[in-house]
């Protein structure tokens, strides 16, 4: 059984006015700015219980840690784009589809094992390594922008379009994925090999740099 921080409980199912509330939610929740900014949506939603909020939208609100927000395990969509996060870990967010952390300072993202997980954008960060293990439904994922130089998107077995230009790969392979249609490579430090072995796959747009022998 999941346990509600007694200080979330006390906010949610006792009716204290808002400001008091917004008091009591920002002891629990560490950063100031994700609390005023849950407060926001908690009243505009007439949420009443930590099950019920599904959606959080806080974009460029200086946020720069998520501890706390784990009491809102219920959440479908995050949304955090253009903050100052450098670490996040999401993992027990099981009913996560949509996840939006992009342009932030972002060195380690834990994702893994986020079975319901559909769409990803992490593109504008500091990533130089990620794990995709158990993402099996994502369809679309926007990773550029940043330092990625060795990434293993095997697990990602209903991926659709896939954008991962402006990294650090020297290769990405791009088999056994039956439903990508479209993949985005353009900056990455690639060899020509590995650009004719994408030119040979049929059925598959791959955006890439070119080789040497396609300027002759």
């Amino acid at each position: 059984m999941r346990i509600v921080h007694p200080l979330i409980f006390f906010i949610l199912f006792c009716g204290i006015k808002s400001s008091i509330a917004a008091q009591v939610l920002e002891a629990v929740v560490s950063d100031e700015n994700l609390a005023k900014c849950l407060n926001k949506q908690i009243a505009a939603n007439n949420i009443k219980s930590t099950d019920e909020l599904t959606k959080l939208k806080c974009h460029g609100k200086n946020i720069k840690q998520l501890e706390g927000l784990e009491h809102f395990s219920n959440l479908t969509s995050i949304s955090l784009f253009n903050n100052k996060l450098t670490e996040v870990d999401l993992t027990s967010f099981k009913n996560l589809t949509f996840v939006n952390i992009a342009n932030n300072r972002l060195k380690s993202a834990k994702i893994h094992g986020l079975k319901q997980l559909e769409t990803l954008y992490l593109f504008k960060n500091q990533l130089t390594y990620i794990d995709f293990t158990g993402l099996t439904k994502v369809k679309k994922i926007r990773i550029t922008n940043n330092l990625l130089n060795n990434i293993d998107i095997s697990p990602l077995t209903s991926l659709e379009k896939g954008y991962f230009f402006d990294n650090k790969l020297e290769d990405l392979v791009v088999k056994n994925l039956p439903n990508l249609s479209f993949i985005e490579l353009r900056q990455n430090p690639m060899p020509d090999e590995v650009y004719d072995r994408y030119d040979a796959i049929d059925g598959m747009t791959i955006v890439h740099d070119g080789n040497a022998d396609d300027w002759k």
